[in-house]
Order: C-alpha cells, then structure tokens, then sequence
C-alpha cells in the first residue's frame, strides 16, 4: 500500500474520506510523520467538518505534540511531497487496497490480542472478537453522488463473475447470469416435491463452475445430502452407488477439474439463528480456510429465530430469519439460497404461486428472487417440472422454465441439454 497516495488522495476525495476515517487506526502507518498528520487532519475534520487544504495542514504543524516539533522539517517536506504527487489511480481500486490494508493490520492485532490471553480465552470470546474486528473494516457507505457518471456507472454495471451460476443455463439467462450477491433467493415447493433436490442441483452448477459452496441443512443428515451430491455427479442411480469404485473415480475427477470446494453442515433444526450461521462462517474460514462463494441452507423455516421474536408470531419470526439472512448475504457480498414450504393447497396446484408460501408472506416481500417448483403427475411420469419465476427484483419475473429432472439421478437440467445427452429421448420412450 502506497500511503503517500492515500494521503494526496484522502484529502481531495471527500466521499473516500468519510468511508476510511470512522474505522482507520491511525497506527497503521507504523511512521511517526503519517501517523501524527493522520491525527492532526482527523481532528481537524471532526472540529471544522471540511478536510485541510495542504497550506492548511503546514499550518496545523503548530499543533504537533511538543516532542515532535523538532521534527517540523521532515513534516514539511512530507506535505511539500504530497502536493506534488500525481494521483493517476482508480479511487475505487485505492479504496479496496486501504480496507484489505486495515483488515490485515486489525488480524494481526486480533492474533497478538489472543495470544496474549491463550490460556484463559474460550472459543466464543475469540469467535466474538473475529466479529468485532470483521466491522471494522466493512465500509460504511456514505451514499452516491449521481452527478459523478463516470464512478457511479460502475455501482450499475452488470458483471457475470459477481453471479454465481444455478446451474439451469435457461434459468441464468432470466436471472442475467445466476445468483447475485448481497441477495436472497428463495425457491417454493410442496413438501416432498424437491426443494432439497433443486438446491443440491445449485450446489453442483456452482461447483462445477468453479465456485465454493457451503451448504447447510437442516433437515437431511450431512451423509445423505452427500450421497445426493455424488449420485449428482457420477450420474449414478441408488443402485449405481453400489459400485464405489466409480463413484470415487467419477467424484475425483470431478473435484479435480472444477478445482471448487464444498463442505456441508447438518444442523438440528430450530437449533441455529442466523447469526449462529455467521459464526459457523467465522469457524469454516479460520480452521479450514474455506470462504464459500454462495451459501445454501435448506431450509429457512428450519432455522431458529432472534431470541427477541422468540415470542411472537410464526409469521414475524419467519420474516425476521428471511431479513437476517439478508442482511447476511449483504455482509458477506455473497448470494443466500434457501428454500421454503409451500401450503397444502399448493400439493393440489399445478401452478404455484406467491400466495402458496407456507405461514409467513414476509419470507416473499424480503427475497429478491423466488422461485417456484411445479410438476403434475403427468410431467412427473416424463420426468419433466416447471420453474417458475415468480420475483425477480430489478429485472424480469413471470418466466416458466421447461426442465428435465430425474429424482433417482439427481439431475436436474434444461431440456434442451438432456435433448443432445439423449436422456430426453430415454424418458419418452418409457413414457409412451
């Protein structure tokens, strides 16, 4: 980190400014000059609510600590340095460099800190202060100036690789290139109709995309979410998994490809808030290194609420867990997928729809996308269901998506894809 740059461009870039000073110890700089201007201009700033000119900081010199006034020479040719400094940088590329900057030196602080008081520390206090230290260096957004086109575009600008694939390359194209993060998708089913076979089909899209995925359930036990998962990958029926030999050449190559990481996690269900969630995240990266890049939990009624809604409605809980996943994947910048009951009129319904959820209408008006799973007895006998696109934030809903789907398989997919496999043509013949 060039911190002559920073300087030039803290004082000039009042937005930047506002982000950076609230969570910047000015210890960081480990230079008695930074550090002690850092303080001067902070100060400065909190008393007159303007960032010093450099004529302005030459004359805030006067109040240097008195043993360090001796030194007024080495800070003048500082400041003399910082205005002739070229600034030819990306503000927002600085921006990223000073908060990777701030969490490498508040780690480092968190490690001293503990090693300090290993013998007496338990792992929630250290699981406590991860998250202390992890909102310090989270930006704080300060808002948009909509007037700066050339910065503010790039708030705006559709990028695939922040997607994360759902593997249904129909379904991608509607969601402009998949899950997005900072959101939360939701997919609707009637109990026993797929919500845990379509999140499974997510998990190995993402990770044959190449992406890292934590999928946590609460419903299923971790072995059987993972026979799912290689059942999924080696295209293997119950049957089929008998022979493991394959199934470990199939998943090997697999993993060995794609280069991806994937973990999953059981949970008793009611047993884990949202902010147990957050924490499981803590320990996944500290003991195993593992940052997923989309989460999945299956499901969401599953989870336990705050213990402050503890007593209210099931409806208000429900919505609460729906905003604190959320405010979740907002946190971590990535997508939350989850899935949710439908009601008992929607087992009867060839068509699902928002007024389906089960309890809770709140877990809808929260999503950013939600998704529904539809398949009559007939499609069923095809091995064909519909997704349906029942809100999609910002961009199009109302779409209905023709796939292909094999429950003793595990796969699910477009039907155009199962088409040039030949599987679709399978599936025909042994219906007619």
């Amino acid at each position: 980190m060039d911190w002559k740059i920073f300087f030039s461009v803290l004082l000039q870039e009042k937005e930047m400014f506002l982000e950076v000073v609230p969570v910047l110890d000015e210890n960081i700089f480990k230079n008695a000059v930074m550090t002690n201007l850092f303080i001067l201009v902070k100060k400065f700033f909190v008393k007159y609510h303007k960032i010093p000119t450099m004529d302005t900081l030459t004359l805030l010199l006067e109040k240097l600590p008195s043993e360090e006034k001796k030194n007024l020479k080495e800070y003048s040719v500082f400041i003399k340095e910082l205005s002739e400094t070229k600034i030819d940088v990306d503000v927002d590329i600085l921006k990223n460099e000073i908060f990777n900057a701030i969490k490498n030196f508040e780690v480092e602080k968190f490690i001293l800190k503990t090693a300090n008081k290993a013998t007496s520390v338990s792992f929630e206090d250290i699981l406590t202060d991860i998250r202390n230290v992890a909102s310090k260096f989270v930006p704080k957004s300060v808002g948009i100036d909509v007037t700066d086109v050339a910065r503010g575009i790039k708030h705006i600008r559709h990028d695939v690789k922040d997607k994360v694939t759902s593997g249904i390359a129909s379904l991608d194209r509607f969601l402009y290139g998949g899950f997005g993060t900072e959101e939360i998708a939701t997919i609707i089913a009637p109990p026993g109709r797929g919500k845990s076979f379509f999140l499974l089909n997510v998990m190995y899209g993402a990770m044959l995309a190449k992406k890292n995925v934590l999928y946590l359930t609460c419903e299923l036990y971790e072995k059987s979410v993972l026979k799912r998962l290689y059942s999924r990958i080696s295209y293997s029926t119950r049957k089929d998994m008998l022979d493991e030999e394959y199934v470990v050449k199939s998943a090997s190559k697999f993993f060995a490809l794609t280069k991806s990481k994937g973990r999953i996690l059981y949970v008793p269900s009611k047993s884990m808030t949202v902010e147990g969630v957050e924490s499981l995240l803590d320990s996944q990266r500290m003991y195993f290194d593992f940052v997923p890049d989309i989460i999945i939990v299956d499901y969401l009624d599953l989870l336990a609420p705050r213990a402050a809604d503890m007593r209210l409605e099931i409806r208000h809980r429900l919505r609460g867990i729906t905003d604190d996943l959320r405010s979740l994947s907002i946190r971590r910048n990535v997508p939350v997928l989850t899935a949710t009951q439908g009601n008992r009129e929607s087992l009867a319904k060839s068509k699902i729809t928002e007024a389906n959820v089960s309890e809770a209408f709140g877990k809808i008006e929260v999503s950013d996308v939600v998704l529904a799973l539809c398949q009559t007895d007939e499609e069923k006998k095809m091995k064909r269901a519909r997704l349906l696109i029942l809100k999609n934030r910002d961009y199009i809903s109302g779409a209905c998506i023709e796939v292909y789907v094999d429950f003793e398989k595990m796969l699910l997919m477009d039907l155009d894809l199962a088409n040039k496999m030949g599987i679709l043509e399978e599936a025909n013949v042994a219906f007619k």
